[in-house]
């Protein structure tokens, strides 16, 4: 099909490519990931979210989305270039206000999220997720506290089914037997976030040809990977009576 001459233009060119992009990424990645944060954000955090807030963001993102973007198919098809500095056809116009209205949309639905953090925050003493399972979960995470300890487990689940936490509700089991032993854990290290760091910089500065500051972030990202990498104390011990505490 590329090879026919308009079909590459509306594939490569036109307004249907931005469309086709996004409705992929947002569709496909944003979405998801959103999903994800509301879905483990009282597992990592303790509290759930405001559910409010929550749902006016999911109907402004998910009204806003196809606002904004399935105008931008039939625009590529009449012709619509990427990257214009004025609009040559005013039957556009149409369209285009409607893809307008639906960019609005979607910032609506980012500022609901932000609202919805700032009053979760505000009211996370309310919000506390004292079982570890508000959505009466199928998957072993909600079997734990939220947060959970460092070390996940006290003790591994017997596992012998898809969703063995749903099994072990249906049974009336408990997920593990409380038969507490000493745990070694690796110390917390900020080393990779600071490697991340310098990476990050490093890539922004091999872009831009900027050779200077591209060998520096390398160096220092290095000497951070050495400095970890030679460290004999990476390790500590939870004992048993810790584990117990903590679990109760």
């Amino acid at each position: 099909m590329l090879a026919v001459p308009p079909v590459d233009f509306v594939l490569h060119n036109s307004a249907f490519l931005v469309a086709h992009f996004h409705n992929v990424i947002i569709g496909g990645v944003v979405f998801g990931a959103l999903a994800g944060i509301n879905h483990w954000f009282p597992k990592a955090f303790g509290f759930t979210l405001d559910e409010r807030f929550g749902h006016a963001s999911f109907w402004c993102w998910l009204i806003g989305f196809y606002l904004a973007f399935m105008p931008l198919y039939a625009l590529g098809l009449m012709g619509m270039t990427r990257r214009l500095g004025h609009i040559p056809d005013p039957s556009w116009r149409p369209l285009l206000l409607v893809a307008e209205a639906g960019a609005i949309v979607i910032f609506c639905g980012i500022l609901c999220q932000v609202a919805q953090l700032y009053v979760s925050i505000r009211t996370r003493e309310q919000r506390r997720d004292l079982t570890g399972d508000p959505w009466n979960g199928r998957t072993l995470e909600w079997s734990t506290s939220s947060p959970p300890p460092a070390y996940n487990f006290a003790v591994l689940p017997r596992v012998e089914t898809i969703d063995a936490f749903w099994q072990m509700k249906r049974t009336g089991r408990a997920p593990a037997a409380p038969a507490y032993e000493a745990i070694e854990m690796p110390r917390n290290s900020p080393a990779g976030f600071i490697t991340a760091f310098f990476a990050t910089i490093m890539g922004f500065s091999l872009i831009w040809y900027i050779w200077w500051l591209a060998i520096l972030n390398f160096l220092a990202a290095v000497i951070v990977v050495l400095i970890a990498g030679w460290s004999i104390e990476r390790e500590e011990e939870i004992s048993a009576a810790e584990v117990a505490q903590m679990e109760r």
